[in-house]
């Protein structure tokens, strides 16, 4: 799945797809949420994506067990479901912890990367500390992301990461927050020490400024 473009069409989904149900569901409710179509303190109508999908509550149900343990929505038994509130400091907390996580992938895998993989990454930085508005740089910042993760080679990390990038993206979306001058020199300057260090191939310095540039997003 494409996090940044998430685009499904469920009238080509049939019950005899290879694809298990739970994630079918699990994929149609996030792309609603990446699309807009629900904001921060939404309620969820499950029985409304159970009729949409065609399938029984309780892939549905288990879709949205998934989508809570990431924190993208909260439920409350037998009372709602709904997208998760994304305060300045929770969306904080999720763009950092997606730096965390992709810091400390870089660090790991960078020794044996080719040159040509650090040089891409390093133009993703750098794509993060140039972008003008909202938009180009969440698209940076997503793209980057990614490229880390397929880095990855162990399977449970690497999904570990798509759930952080998913959570940092809603962050991203719902946060609202703009912030002055300084944090945008702040994170482009973090941005340029990242792609130096990712040319220099250098894990420590990459790790350090990649947790920098994450923390200056917002």
């Amino acid at each position: 799945m494409t996090i940044a473009h998430v685009e499904l069409r469920t009238h080509q989904w049939s019950h005899r797809s290879p694809v298990p149900l739970p994630e079918l569901a699990f994929q149609h409710i996030l792309a609603a949420i990446l699309r807009g179509e629900y904001v921060s303190g939404d309620r969820l109508d499950t029985a409304r994506f159970a009729q949409e999908l065609h399938m029984s509550l309780n892939p549905i149900r288990e879709a949205i067990i998934r989508l809570r343990d990431i924190g993208l929505v909260e439920v409350t038994p037998a009372r709602y479901t709904k997208v998760a509130d994304f305060s300045a400091s929770d969306s904080c907390a999720a763009l950092s912890y997606a730096g965390v996580l992709a810091g400390t992938a870089l660090k790991k895998a960078l020794p044996t990367t080719a040159e040509g993989v650090r040089s891409e990454l390093a133009l993703h930085a750098e794509e993060i500390g140039g972008a003008v508005g909202d938009t180009s740089r969440h698209a940076a910042v997503i793209g980057f992301l990614t490229a880390v993760t397929d880095l990855i080679e162990h399977p449970r990390q690497a999904i570990h990461l798509v759930e952080a990038t998913i959570l940092a993206q809603c962050a991203l979306q719902f946060s609202g927050i703009t912030r002055g001058y300084g944090v945008a020199q702040a994170r482009s300057v973090a941005a340029e020490a990242a792609a130096h260090a990712m040319r220099a191939g250098d894990p420590d310095a990459v790790e350090t400024a990649v947790r920098a540039l994450f923390e200056h997003l917002v």
